[in-house]
């Protein structure tokens, strides 16, 4: 609900504060007695506050939607990460969500649910299952959701995929109606089977990303609703980006929004802490803590639990350079094998930095942890092991 996309983080991500701000043009299905499309322009902000807690991250969103002169929808977001002490790969997602709308095709009123989900984070792929409740009001009328969601993530270099279905079973049938996904009111209750591809493609801090759904209805008969979304960000500066969108927003009975087709665009302001320059990611390298195999032994020649495995992508002939506070910044033995400079070393738990550079370029974090400044032009990766 906060992302489509896992992300394979095994640190605790920075504080942000950022505004989005923007215009889009929204069009959706007409109801009376001849049925046909409503089309109006939009005034859209939206907020977002991500603060990491010491074992925990709380996000917050926020967004306002105003359409001429009715206002089409309020919502906020409020949600609490939390990875496991003895599983790191494991994170817990729970939170709840409300709005309040008023859009002329699929009445007024409100909106409340809840969310738990969990993830399983690996270095190149992850997985989630989750479920959520929720209650909507519309035109005095009240009415109910349930929904149970499962997909899987992958990453190859650049690009990450993920495939999901999710369930929902709800009796808010004037939205499905008015979406013109039921032609009549044939049931009271019906059921919602959705079967999404998503595909994005990331660059240092731009991104692009395609998502397909197919919907199938449940009701008196089974219908099948077909949709296409993307979306992209283009970062001009530090605290500066451009936001775009395009395509098919289905219906959506858990948090009460109706289906719309929609072209969007915005700026996006971070604010806060000071955000990181932005860096091309022209080197790959990714950090890993894993529990070291029975009788492992690493110089000094002492046995070992854990250990921190750092690959890097670059030629043999590359000058590659691994440092972290773990080695009071002094370099780590590397070793090349068949396109990968790899480094391992022992790790206890606590707080450390990890920096990685490549000839006399500016130190990097691995692109899998959170980042933060070194404080000469350069950043390290941030790693916290419970």
């Amino acid at each position: 609900m906060l992302a489509s996309i896992a992300r394979p983080v095994e640190a605790q991500s920075d504080p942000a504060l950022r505004i989005d701000a923007g215009l889009a043009t929204i069009q959706q299905p007409a109801i009376g007695t001849v049925r046909g499309r409503e089309t109006a322009d939009a005034a859209l902000l939206a907020a977002f506050w991500r603060r990491p807690l010491d074992r925990a991250t709380l996000l917050a969103s926020g967004n306002l939607t105003y359409a001429r002169d009715s206002l089409a929808a309020v919502q906020a977001v409020a949600a609490l990460s939390v990875p496991w002490r003895r599983e790191p790969n494991l994170r817990t997602d729970i939170g709840g969500a409300g709005a309040t709308f008023s859009l002329r095709s699929a009445g007024t009123g409100g909106n409340a649910n809840a969310f738990v989900r969990q993830h399983l984070v690996r270095d190149a792929d992850g997985g989630w299952v989750g479920g959520a409740v929720g209650r909507t009001r519309r035109d005095g009328v009240p009415s109910a959701t349930t929904s149970a969601d499962i997909g899987l993530w992958r990453r190859w270099r650049f690009l990450y995929g993920s495939a999901s279905v999710a369930y929902q079973h709800s009796s808010d049938w004037l939205l499905l109606y008015t979406a013109g996904e039921l032609d009549v009111r044939a049931e009271t209750e019906y059921d919602l089977v959705d079967l999404q591809f998503t595909l994005q493609a990331r660059g240092g801090p731009h991104d692009l990303t395609l998502a397909w759904t197919r919907r199938r209805v449940f009701a008196d008969g089974p219908v099948s609703v077909p949709a296409l979304q993307g979306s992209g960000t283009y970062q001009l500066t530090d605290r500066v980006a451009l936001l775009a969108s395009v395509g098919r927003q289905l219906a959506d009975p858990m948090r009460g929004l109706p289906q719309a087709d929609l072209a969007m665009a915005a700026v996006r302001v971070s604010l806060g802490p000071q955000p990181l320059p932005i860096m091309p990611r022209a080197v790959v390298a990714e950090a890993t803590v894993r529990d070291a195999p029975t009788g492992e032994v690493v110089p000094p020649g002492e046995p070992v639990a854990r250990l921190l495995e750092i690959r890097v992508e670059a030629s043999d002939t590359a000058r590659v350079t691994v440092a972290g506070s773990l080695s009071n910044w002094d370099p780590i033995p590397l070793r090349w094998d068949d396109g990968v400079w790899i480094a391992r070393v022992p790790i206890t738990a606590g707080t450390h930095r990890i920096g990685i550079r490549v000839g006399n370029g500016p130190w990097r974090a691995p692109r899998n942890l959170a980042r933060v400044r070194d404080g000469f032009g350069g950043e390290s990766g941030l790693l916290v092991v419970p």
